[in-house]
């Protein structure tokens, strides 16, 4: 680490070190300003010392401890001090942040500290005071800058834009009260605003006044009086030229050396006063919000608006009892004994910080500068520039969205008027939920600082910003951002993600938000069917700017619409990718932002077998005379038909023909071919026109299926038990798309439903042997549909039943009913240890 500058007085010495330029700081970023190094001794006759020096600066004026620049220092940036005592005394380094000093050291009985510094996310001018014995020797103040941020630009722009916000909501929401005819041009609300802070800072500012009027702090004034020679204290070059000129008063006198004077001379002796800078400060604001009060009454005199009939006399009378507080604090002590002007730019710790003069300071301040992010009305204390991000990026979507749906901005959310000021509800670690609607009856909900924890939760969930869109059609889905005042720049990392960006903890975090923010819809069921996401998209917002316009073909925002997950650059001079996408976030309705949601592919697997369960198959045979020419035919002409059962239901609602190959063409026998059904009608049998003869009535009707192309299947369903052997299969049978697509072998195929499935799953797993029957194909209900395998578990059968549940047969027992597969097995495994135990 290179030394960053020394301060020595006659009593303590300073070493400050650590590196020249910032290890974080974006190589993107233009050169920061000079920095800055401002020495102010406290003690009245501390001299500095030769060692005193500041890098950065050239070598000539290094050593001269009365200039303002310094070495720049950074955030997040490790520095070492030495503070070591020159004399008996100890030493004592003070911030206004103690957190700042945690990393000192103390030594030699308190006369060495030594340490590391780290001002972490805290940004700006920043004072240090050194004591010596317990009195303070000196006051240094250093200027921190950001490492992410154009500290000329997009800093400063930073906090005027959350200045700019803020100063609109308060205006917002106070303008309403204070029904002024003042016209202002549009964004510039001069006097409006004035009017409306002294409204709110005048019980503030008379408060301290009074106490000043009760304990003023007095300065000492040097006034020239008469005093007898011998009582001289200080003799000045004044009272030498009265000697030489024989200037005084009262009979001369003689003098040791023969010199003659006169027996009064002019001396400046101190005198208190209460003719300070101090009351010269506030004398003069006082003397400006009188001048303002004068104008603002003046203009509403000769406007020519007209409100309700006593709005102007109420306005008027209000200002008249303005002008007259004012008054009467300018006849206070203090501030009439004040007679010459300040000093231009005056500032003192008196003022900032005494009792009473703190408190006139500032609401004197408000009204020169208008709302400002601390000091102001607006209780909006911004220490770490992470923080300030957070608040820039949450009310600047606030506006955003207020602008893209043409809404007010419901202030009264953020905004609350206390005893003594207004007070922003906007604090970190605490929630704000702002909502807006829309012209298409949703809502949509802004929420910073939101957590989500519950059963539903392991761990608390605390993302920065949450957007819910809610829909009275639709379940509430959100958008999660978190603003991350944190970026990557590094070469590998660009190439990589085609741009700077985020860390990449910060995008892991976002996949983490949509997996653990869960819905939780009722206590009972499934895993799948209790909890569900509700997360569809999340975003880092990240300092950056994109002056090369090319930020649209990273891989962030690329993967924002693709996968939902992605980083978008936001700052006050690149606003356009969050305003496209928030943009496109609005303009979705409920389907499109369903489609973007990504569900577990074991979940999709599951939707699709179930809507499987609910399509008819009929297994179809073939001739046994001839199989193959049989087979040939329906290939050829898309066709099979069945004699009509009157009693089957199931004829005119199958969706698909499966072809059973008999051993004459394969061995095993199996399921071989599948064709979906275009259209089914009902002809006689001599009407279908065959290759082979009519072995039955020829008026017999036919159910005849009307086939898209007949195609093999990928895996073919063999006629083998759990024995190895096959089972007769002479006839069509039935069975769902479902059991088609899930069955390996021919018992399997007759498991038509879900439920059933899952039984079947769960007692293979459990190591429960079985055997399954089919029982009469019926019609499926699409609500609650049943199965008609039956289960045979040793003692005992089990079949499904729609909503009714699985039902549980043992003789001699009545019928039970289970209402789960989970509930079902419980039963069955506990009758199995019952027989075993027995």
């Amino acid at each position: 680490m290179a030394e960053l500058f020394r301060i020595e007085t006659d009593k303590v010495y300073l070493r400050w070190s650590g590196p020249i330029s910032s290890p974080a700081y974006s190589s993107w970023l233009p050169e920061p300003p000079p920095g800055r190094l401002v020495i102010s001794l406290r003690r009245h006759d501390a001299v500095f010392g030769t060692k005193t020096w500041r890098n950065e600066v050239p070598t000539e004026v290094a050593n001269d401890p009365s200039l303002h620049i310094g070495p720049r220092l950074y955030e997040e940036t490790i520095y070492t001090i030495y503070l070591q005592s020159k004399t008996a005394d100890t030493v004592e380094l003070r911030h206004s942040d103690p957190t700042i000093l945690r990393g000192l050291n103390r030594a030699d009985d308190g006369r060495t500290i030594y340490g590391s510094i780290n001002f972490r996310g805290q940004i700006g001018r920043t004072l240090f005071t050194i004591y010596v014995g317990g009195s303070s020797e000196f006051d240094f103040e250093t200027e921190i800058f950001p490492s992410k941020l154009d500290y000329t630009t997009d800093y400063k722009a930073l906090l005027a834009d959350v200045q700019d916000i803020l100063t609109a909501l308060v205006l917002e929401y106070l303008k309403s009260t204070f029904h002024l005819a003042i016209t202002t041009p549009s964004g510039t609300p001069t006097q409006l605003e004035w009017l409306i802070l002294l409204r709110h800072v005048i019980d503030k500012l008379e408060r301290g006044m009074r106490y000043i009027e009760q304990h003023p702090h007095q300065g000492l004034s040097r006034e020239r009086m008469l005093v007898k020679s011998h009582s001289v204290r200080r003799p000045d070059p004044v009272i030498f030229r009265a000697i030489i000129q024989g200037k005084g008063a009262g009979p001369r006198l003689r003098a040791p050396g023969g010199i003659s004077i006169r027996s009064k001379l002019p001396e400046a002796r101190p005198r208190p006063t209460l003719d300070t800078p101090e009351h010269r400060w506030l004398a003069f604001q006082l003397t400006k919000i009188r001048r303002e009060l004068a104008q603002i009454q003046a203009k509403e005199r000769v406007s020519d608006r007209f409100g309700p009939e006593n709005a102007r006399a109420n306005i008027l009378e209000e200002i008249a009892a303005f002008e007259n507080r004012i008054a009467r604090l300018q006849e206070t002590e203090p501030i009439a004994a004040a007679v010459s002007p300040p000093p231009a730019g005056f500032a003192s710790l008196t003022l900032q910080t005494a009792p009473g003069y703190r408190e006139a300071y500032r609401s004197c301040l408000i009204l020169l500068r208008g709302l400002r992010l601390e000091g102001g009305p607006v209780g909006l204390s911004v220490k770490e520039i992470h923080i300030l991000y957070e608040y820039w990026c949450y009310l600047s979507i606030i506006r955003l969205l207020a602008e893209l749906l043409n809404e007010r901005i419901p202030v009264e959310r953020l905004l609350t008027i206390e005893h003594d000021s207004l007070r922003v509800r906007l604090q970190r670690g605490h929630k704000s939920v702002l909502s807006f609607k829309t012209n298409d009856s949703r809502t949509i909900g802004l929420t910073y600082n939101p957590t989500f924890k519950g059963g539903g939760f392991i761990l608390p969930q605390r993302p920065d910003i949450v957007l819910a869109l809610n829909d009275p059609d639709w379940p509430t889905v959100r958008l999660v951002l978190d603003a991350k005042y944190r970026i990557e720049t590094s070469q590998d990392y660009v190439a990589q993600f085609g741009s700077p960006g985020p860390p990449e903890d910060a995008i892991n975090v976002l996949h983490r938000y949509r997996d653990a923010i869960l819905e939780e819809s009722n206590p009972d069921g499934p895993r799948s069917e209790r909890l569900k996401r509700s997360v569809v998209e999340g975003a880092a917002l990240f300092p950056y700017v994109d002056k090369e316009d090319n930020f649209s073909g990273s891989r962030f925002w690329i993967s924002l619409e693709r996968m939902g997950i992605g980083a978008i650059p936001f700052l006050p001079s690149e606003t356009r990718y969050v305003k496209e996408w928030l943009q496109a976030v609005l303009r979705r309705g409920g389907w499109k932002t369903a489609d973007l949601s990504i569900p577990h592919v074991a979940c999709q697997q599951s939707r699709t077998w179930k809507e499987a369960a609910k399509e008819a198959v009929l297994v179809a045979v073939l001739r046994p005379s001839n199989a193959a020419q049989h087979l040939e035919w329906i290939c050829r002409e898309r066709q099979y038909y069945a004699p009509l059962t009157p009693s089957q239901r199931r004829q005119f609602v199958t969706r698909w023909i499966a072809i059973y190959s008999p051993t004459s063409l394969r061995k095993p026998g199996a399921v071989t071919h599948v064709a979906s059904v275009k259209s089914i009608e009902v002809l006689k049998r001599e009407d279908i026109q065959t290759p082979w003869g009519i072995s039955r009535s020829p008026d017999e009707l036919q159910v005849v299926y009307h086939l898209s192309e007949v195609k093999p299947l990928k895996s073919v369903i063999e006629n083998r038990g759990g024995d190895g052997r096959g089972k007769r299969f002479s006839q069509n049978r039935w069975t769902s798309r479902l059991g088609l697509e899930r069955a390996k072998e021919l018992r399997e195929l007759f498991l038509e439903t879900e439920p059933e499935w899952r039984l079947y799953e769960e007692l293979r797993a459990a190591g429960v042997d079985f055997t399954l029957k089919p029982g009469r194909p019926t019609i499926q209900d699409e609500d609650t549909p049943a199965g008609r395998c039956w289960f045979f578990i040793k003692n005992a059968l089990v079949q499904y039943r729609g909503s009714a549940g699985f039902l549980i047969r043992r003789t001699p027992s009545p019928d039970e009913y289970r209402s789960t597969v989970s509930a079902t097995l419980k039963r069955l495994v506990s009758d199995m240890d019952t027989s075993h135990a027995i």
